[in-house]
């Protein structure tokens, strides 16, 4: 069949799916562009995991139309999943075989000729940092190397996105790490990729683009910076000082543009939507002539944290 030609990599148009009268994906409407690392956010129940089973071909949806790959995902699900790549949560190869005959095994799935079998199971384990271990039994493995191995074997037949599910959970600080910089290596060779996590911070520092997801909705579509301005601040100052009555606290919101100021704890917090260059310098010249003690000064950013409590309503759920 002639490739299907589409400049996103994944459009949804009203995507559903119901089991019984629970909905566990509503209506979700959303375009991933090519080559891009796209992110699906939210807690464990959000929603995330179906999407990506539908997206898959792993589940059909209740409702709504998608195109992956450029190809319907209802009537074209064989074209779609020569095109992707999946990495799940869980481990899902065979931990008896070593990292060549899993790949090999795959190979002979996805039919492919022994010769590129051979040179991909090569590269890719050179890729993943597994090459060393090629002849290993898998089970041996820790649960970072067994991710690497996964992100090899859902690359093996060249796809043009990878879906990737959860990936570092459950994974040591350092694993997480090493995960983040392979996905971060591999988009940068042009494959798209679909990132699911329930890790405000993990979003933060490696997609593109998100989507928050909650009760199967979503919630909030953007950069990292453009969800962040949902939350209504830009930044947060925090100064610690022994006393603030509320003339100096007005003073402080005045010189900062801050849209709230509150004292609390000897805490004094500022919310502004916009830090000027030279603001830090002002507040720091303002205290010393007020002969103002400051014991500690910090500036920093709101979290996707407080981005998801603003849409959502609710702390994050585990």
């Amino acid at each position: 069949m002639e490739e299907a030609k589409d400049q996103f990599a994944i459009r949804c148009d009203g995507l559903t799916r119901k089991f019984g009268g629970f909905t566990a994906v509503d209506k979700l409407s959303l375009r991933v562009r090519k080559g891009e690392l796209f992110g699906f956010l939210g807690p464990n129940g959000a929603g995330k995991t179906t999407t990506i089973n539908m997206l898959t071909t792993l589940l059909r949806p209740t409702e709504g139309t998608a195109k992956v790959a450029g190809y319907d995902l209802m009537d074209q699900g064989e074209f779609v999943r020569s095109r992707i790549g999946v990495v799940p949560q869980s481990f899902a190869l065979f931990e008896e075989l070593t990292p060549v005959e899993n790949l090999w095994y795959l190979g002979e799935l996805y039919e492919m000729d022994r010769q590129t079998v051979a040179k991909r199971t090569d590269d890719l384990l050179k890729i993943v940092t597994l090459y060393d271990k090629k002849d290993v039994q898998s089970g041996t493995f820790s649960g970072g190397m067994k991710q690497r191995l996964s992100v090899a074997a859902g690359l093996l037949h060249s796809p043009q996105i990878l879906f990737m599910d959860e990936p570092t959970t459950g994974l040591d600080p350092q694993s997480r790490i090493a995960l983040r910089e392979l996905t971060q290596t591999l988009n940068q060779t042009g494959i798209t990729v679909i990132y699911t996590t329930h890790d405000m911070d993990e979003a933060d520092k490696l997609c593109e683009r998100i989507a928050i997801m909650d009760h199967g909705k979503l919630k909030a579509l953007g950069t990292s910076a453009e969800l962040k301005e949902i939350a209504g601040h830009s930044h947060k100052i925090e100064l610690q000082i022994e006393r603030c009555d509320d003339r100096l606290l007005e003073e402080l919101k005045r010189m900062t543009g801050a849209i709230s100021a509150t004292y609390e704890d000897k805490m004094v917090e500022l919310r502004v939507k916009k830090l000027k260059h030279d603001m830090v310098h002002e507040l720091s010249d303002y205290l010393h002539r007020r002969n103002i003690e400051v014991d500690n000064f910090r500036i920093t950013e709101p979290s996707l944290e407080e981005v998801f409590i603003k849409v959502t309503k609710k702390e994050l759920r585990d």
